[in-house]
């Protein structure tokens, strides 16, 4: 069985950690004049429920599977020439399974991803990396049409 949370809430009320700051703002400079980027980053976690309970006297093999993906929404600006919308996404961020039922509740799942902070915000700064070219080259098709 397989259940989706989207835990965006969650990792708002857990922004106080830091790992967990999924924002981040670059400012490129460009001929036709700085260009502005604002990124907004939610996290969405899926798990996957395996085994069995087990018959009394007898173990269980419960097991929860879970891995984290990132999406993350930017909005780019170069004075009022140009405004950009863009989605950018990141599956499998991170994973990982624990014994025991999967955990149901938006606050426990968040703390799924707490514990890998790093790993989220490293593939946060990657999709920025990745998204420089993309906002220097409508930069300059906003520049030609202009």
């Amino acid at each position: 069985m397989i259940k989706r949370a989207l835990v965006g809430a969650a990792l708002a009320a857990c922004a106080v950690s830091p790992a967990l700051a999924l924002e981040h703002e670059v400012v490129i400079d460009h001929a036709a004049g700085p260009i502005a980027a604002d990124y907004r980053g939610s996290v969405t976690i899926e798990t996957q429920q395996l085994g069995t309970a087990g018959a009394p006297g007898r173990p269980n093999t419960l097991q929860c599977r879970w891995s984290a993906s990132l999406a993350v929404e930017r909005v780019a600006t170069v004075g009022a020439a140009m405004r950009s919308r863009r989605t950018l996404t990141s599956e499998d961020v991170t994973g990982g399974s624990r014994p025991g039922w999967c955990p149901t509740d938006a606050t426990k799942l968040a703390s799924l991803v707490d514990a890998r902070g790093p790993n989220v915000r490293a593939a946060l700064m990657a999709l920025v990396e990745q998204d420089r070219a993309m906002i220097v080259a409508e930069a300059e098709t906003a520049t030609v049409r202009g």
